[in-house]
């Protein structure tokens, strides 16, 4: 009896929008697959509403009758759900024709697609391979993702009027106003995610009036050249990252900005992009003083969270100026990443320079304060936590984490901290 109860088959006796729902989480190949295990199942497949090709996957099971796109080509073609939540291919340039992609695209939008992930690895500067101008023409599509190292042409004005999501990953533009014509005929776009390196682009202009959420990732190590122009008025939410090689990054009119993330741009920050932030309720800085213009005046009157990187050459100079410049400031985070350049350490350092009064912020707001990776290995690091303990007074926990319990020293280190006299008696410390 226990022996039958292990070899039944549970699976088919499942509704089938449950049964498709698994079938929608295996790869399309292995669901299509299924199809041979019995009369029930034979077609069953074909209304699976994700599809999924990789070609990755692929080559540890390819057929010798027929070749990746074969196969991308005969599901599709065979495919039956009226409404396609989504499709995702991932194959190299040199497996696939641009006739071909055109027909996936059309069958795909055909079936009213709602998310379309295509990623077409090649080397960059190797392939001339251009998406399908059609790709850009579409009632229903919600989501599109595209890289990487293929060529985006848009010669004129896209119309994707549904869209809401775009992730553009290291593709090529054919020129600045690809840019532009594909970013203009998204009049619903909410969400743009850009990684960038040498493109074709010299300014890159992202003018979007429904736009709520920015993100770029510049990874250009190359000559100076270019920058960003962003305007976007109803943004909420900017990170930037990266953007190194670039001569500018301007930013206008984003009066509803909430957080805001600005981590390794410092040649190209200047008292504008800073000003342009200062309606922000939560800030994350990785840059160093002795490379920005600080907006001397401009108070971060909304900041109520930031987060300083403590792997840059002189930052608490800039945690000193922030401190002024944020009245309302709630919680102090100074977090050493190890993932950004640690080389900053060894810059020459001016010594900490203690402001002539204490901040405002310090003496009626500061409630929290974290410091992650707190290793005193500068007498600065040491005069600053010092300092946040005797004048925060409303401080209520202030948290050391990832120190090196392991290090002989670290006892001596968490004596000292908690033998400084604090300016808010109810101040828990807490050492992780």
């Amino acid at each position: 009896m226990k022996q039958c109860l292990r070899n039944e088959d549970r699976i088919s006796i499942l509704p089938e929008a449950l049964q498709l729902h698994i079938l929608s989480q295996l790869p399309t190949k292995e669901a299509a697959a299924t199809s041979a295990l019995s009369k029930q199942w034979r077609s069953l497949w074909k209304l699976v509403p994700k599809l999924k090709f990789d070609d990755d996957i692929y080559e540890f099971n390819q057929s010798e009758h027929e070749t990746f796109s074969e196969t991308v080509s005969r599901v599709l073609l065979s495919h039956q759900s009226p409404v396609l939540q989504s499709l995702h291919i991932h194959l190299r340039v040199d497996k696939c024709r641009a006739a071909d992609v055109g027909m996936w695209i059309g069958i795909a939008y055909a079936r009213h697609v709602r998310k379309l992930s295509l990623y077409f690895a090649s080397e960059r500067g190797v392939t001339s391979f251009k998406f399908p101008l059609g790709m850009f023409h579409s009632e229903t599509l919600e989501t599109l993702e595209l890289g990487a190292w293929v060529l985006v042409y848009v010669p004129y004005q896209a119309r994707l009027k549904s869209l809401k999501t775009l992730r553009l990953r290291n593709v090529e533009y054919e020129d600045d106003s690809s840019v532009l014509n594909l970013l203009s005929g998204c009049p619903k776009l909410e969400n743009l995610v850009v990684n960038r390196d040498e493109d074709g682009v010299e300014i890159f202009t992202v003018e979007v009036p429904s736009l709520q959420r920015l993100t770029i990732f510049d990874s250009n190590d190359g000559e100076m050249s270019g920058g960003y122009v962003i305007k976007a008025p109803a943004l909420k939410y900017l990170e930037i990252r990266g953007v190194e090689s670039r001569q500018c990054c301007v930013i206008e009119n984003a009066p509803e900005l909430v957080e805001a993330k600005i981590v390794n741009v410092s040649k190209i920050v200047d008292e504008k992009l800073l000003v342009s932030l200062t309606s922000v309720k939560t800030l994350s800085l990785a840059l160093s003083p002795l490379e920005i213009t600080f907006p001397t005046g401009s108070i971060f009157y909304q900041l109520v969270n930031l987060e300083l990187q403590t792997c840059k050459a002189e930052w608490w100079n800039l945690l000193v100026l922030m401190l002024d410049a944020s009245p309302r400031l709630q919680v102090l985070k100074l977090l050493d990443n190890s993932c950004y350049n640690d080389r900053d350490r060894s810059v020459a350092c001016k010594k900490w320079s203690q402001p002539n009064k204490v901040p405002e912020c310090l003496l009626s707001h500061l409630e929290t304060f974290v410091w992650r990776s707190y290793r005193e290995r500068l007498e600065e690091e040491k005069v600053v936590a010092k300092y946040i303990l005797s004048n925060a007074a409303r401080l209520k926990k202030a948290s050391f984490s990832e120190m090196p319990i392991q290090d002989s020293n670290s006892q001596e280190m968490v004596d000292e901290l908690e033998s400084v006299v604090r300016a808010s008696t109810s101040c828990e410390l807490a050492f992780e």
